[in-house]
C-alpha cells in the first residue's frame, strides 16, 4: 500500500470505531472437526427467502471450514458471553469448544448454548472483496430467547443493554 492507501485505511478503520455492531460466533464443521471465529459482520438480506450474509477474513482457519462445508451456524452472543467472544477472536486456536456447553446443529455444527440466537444456515453464495469473503446463506433453522446481546464499540465488547426511544 501506498501512503496515502494506508492513510485512507487508518482513517476508515477509525470511523468503523464509531459504529456499534453485535457480535457473534460463526462455527462450522468440516471432515468431523468443529471451528469457530467472532464475527461483527453480518446482517439480515431478505426473508423472502429468510437470507443472512457474514464476512469473514480468508486468512482465517474458519473460513475452510466454511467455503469446504458450505454451511454455518451464526450465534449471536448474549451480554455476558463476552468470554465466548475472546475465546473465538482467535486468542484460542486449537481446542476452541473445550469445556463449552454447545447443542448440536444441522450436520453437527454447534450451537453455543446461552446464545440470545442462532440461525442455521446453507451457503448459497460466495464473494471475495479485498481480504474477505462475503457469504450469502439461506436460514434452514432459527431461534431465539430473550436477553440482551453483546456489543462491540470503540474497540471493545460492550453491554448494549437496549432501551425503547419514544
Amino acid at each position: 500500500m501506498n501512503d496515502r492507501e494506508l492513510e485512507l485505511a487508518h482513517a476508515t478503520r477509525s470511523a468503523l470505531r464509531c459504529v456499534p455492531t453485535g457480535v457473534a460466533v460463526v462455527t462450522a464443521v468440516r471432515e468431523g472437526e468443529a471451528r469457530g471465529i467472532t464475527i461483527s459482520a453480518f446482517t439480515s438480506v431478505s426473508l423472502e427467502p429468510p437470507t443472512l450474509l457474514v464476512c469473514v477474513n480468508r486468512q482465517a482457519r474458519s473460513y475452510l471450514y466454511i467455503a469446504h462445508s458450505r454451511r454455518f451456524a451464526l450465534n449471536v452472543l448474549a451480554a455476558e458471553q463476552r468470554e465466548i467472544a475472546e475465546r473465538f477472536s482467535g486468542k484460542r486456536r486449537e481446542l476452541q469448544f473445550e469445556g463449552l456447553a454447545t447443542e448440536r446443529g444441522i450436520e453437527g455444527i454447534p450451537l453455543i448454548t446461552g446464545a440470545i440466537a442462532h440461525f442455521e444456515c446453507a451457503v448459497s453464495q460466495e464473494h471475495a472483496i479485498g481480504s474477505h469473503s462475503i457469504f450469502i446463506a439461506e436460514v434452514e433453522r432459527a431461534a431465539h430467547r430473550p436477553g440482551e446481546p453483546l456489543g462491540y464499540f470503540d474497540g471493545a465488547f460492550r453491554s448494549f443493554a437496549l432501551e425503547r426511544v419514544s
